[in-house]
């Protein structure tokens, strides 16, 4: 009697094991998420203007983080790619994270009237229409931040009053207060707002935010639900239904990213605009998303969570997409500095001045982000034998999220701090951490849970075998 065939080892199932501390990570995000929206919510009672730029500073680097994850996901199966398949279920579990975005949207939309000047000239041009009335009882409850009352309408208009004839040789001059509000400059942009009346009112505003969560609460859960079925189903179906699902899904993205930069942070100045601005927050995701699912990926190989499935190929593929995006997120930044700058059209060159001339240390923050943001990583992940230096490569992916970071505050907060027409102040304040950790924990949370739910590498994709023996040539 022959003795019966020694049984194979089983397959890997890359889920985090009850005992590793991976497991319970949710758990601290949590926690810190809670003590971060309960301070927030504690300084919305003591200086709600800067609440409300502080969380929508910390809404939008996070949001950044999901669409990120959307994004990878979508590229995946877009080109049908079998490298990124042990890669792909981390960016879908960054992406699972997005319909909290839903509710942690709420302390933006309360506080509208302290990010968004069109409103209180929508609210102005009302209370003209009845007699008056509105603008009597509503100045006082704005008095201490004239830039969102009447002298809002047209604060661009009135910052590029101030400045020279040509408006990148010296720092701008002071004005009398109280010409600053009757310029021609000012009567031309109040102009202009007014023909923006139908796309900048709140209520249009609403709709369009509710198709935006709609849009990717849709393609979030669709995608992760047919990655996730396909873990128990195997076969082609899902994955075909997927890549057949993917080009359209990318547009109803590009799209509803790009008007939701438009909405949420161009906004913030009204009488500016940026065709390019959409791009530049695309950019702004797509690296968020890749140095963050570097750092994960890197974390749980560590922990041995991963097994084989993640190999210094795999890294070295995504430190080369990395690196792609940062030259990308430079070149379109440049890109629109240059217009801007060779135009020389002052309305159009407030949006550098406020992030130059003012007060503090914008200045040092601009040049922070041309160096350490783009020249160092660039020269850094240049290298092969550097992407492929693992503790190297985790370093320069925290070093790159950090100057993101940087990134997003530069592009939200010079508004909270604005002293006058093109004055700013660089000042940071506790409530910025607090939101920031407020808004990072609970959508972390979300994260970290999923990745307890369900295996970490997508077991029933047909193309992981592929994935797995992936070797840079």
């Amino acid at each position: 009697m022959s003795k019966p065939a020694k049984k194979e080892g089983k397959a890997p199932t890359y889920r985090i094991p009850a005992d590793s501390p991976w497991a319970s990570a949710w758990k601290l995000a949590a926690g810190l998420g809670a003590v971060g929206v309960a301070a927030s919510v504690a300084g919305m009672f003591i200086d709600a203007h800067r609440f409300a730029f502080s969380w929508l500073f910390a809404f939008m680097f996070f949001l950044a983080l999901g669409l990120g994850g959307l994004f990878f996901t979508l590229g995946q199966h877009l080109t049908g790619a079998g490298w990124g398949v042990p890669l792909r279920r981390t960016a879908e579990m960054l992406m699972s994270g997005l319909p909290v975005f839903l509710v942690l949207s709420a302390p933006i939309f309360i506080h509208m009237h302290e990010l968004y000047p069109w409103l209180e000239h929508h609210g102005a041009e009302h209370g003209a229409d009845h007699g008056g009335g509105h603008d009597e009882g509503h100045g006082g409850a704005h008095g201490g931040h004239d830039e969102h009352g009447l002298l809002g309408i047209a604060a661009s208009a009135a910052r590029a009053d101030e400045l020279p004839r040509d408006p990148w040789d010296q720092r701008p001059h002071e004005r009398a207060p109280e010409t600053r509000t009757h310029t021609p400059e000012h009567a031309m942009h109040a102009e202009i707002m007014s023909t923006k009346g139908w796309y900048l009112n709140q209520g249009f505003f609403f709709i369009r935010a509710g198709i935006y969560f709609i849009a990717w609460i849709l393609l979030a859960y669709f995608f992760f639900t047919w990655s996730t079925r396909q873990d128990k189903e195997k076969g082609l179906a899902l994955t075909k239904r997927m890549e057949t699902a993917a080009p359209f899904a990318t547009f109803v993205f590009g799209f509803s990213l790009t008007f939701a930069a438009f909405d949420w942070m161009m906004a913030l100045e009204p009488s500016w605009y940026s065709t390019i601005y959409g791009v530049i927050y695309f950019a702004i995701a797509a690296i968020i998303a890749h140095a963050t699912i570097i750092l994960l990926t890197l974390g749980m190989s560590r922990a041995g969570i991963f097994g084989d499935a993640i190999s210094v190929e795999h890294f070295h593929d995504i430190g080369k997409l990395l690196h792609g995006f940062v030259i990308f997120w430079a070149y379109v930044s440049v890109s629109q500095f240059l217009l801007i700058w060779y135009a020389g059209i002052p309305e159009e060159a407030t949006y550098y001045h406020l992030r130059w001339w003012g007060g503090g240390s914008w200045m040092n923050v601009s040049v922070i982000l041309v160096v350490a943001g783009f020249v160092i990583p660039f020269f850094l992940l240049m290298s092969r034998n550097f992407k492929r230096n693992l503790p190297w490569l985790g370093f320069a992916a925290a070093w790159i999220l950090v100057m993101q970071v940087v990134q997003l505050y530069w592009l939200v907060m010079p508004y909270a701090e604005q002293t006058g027409l093109v004055e700013t102040q660089l000042r940071l304040h506790w409530l910025d951490f607090a939101a920031f950790v407020g808004v990072g924990g609970v959508y972390m949370a979300v994260v970290l849970w999923n990745m307890t739910r369900f295996p970490l590498v997508p077991v029933g994709d047909p193309r992981l075998s592929r994935g797995l023996h992936h070797e840079v040539v």
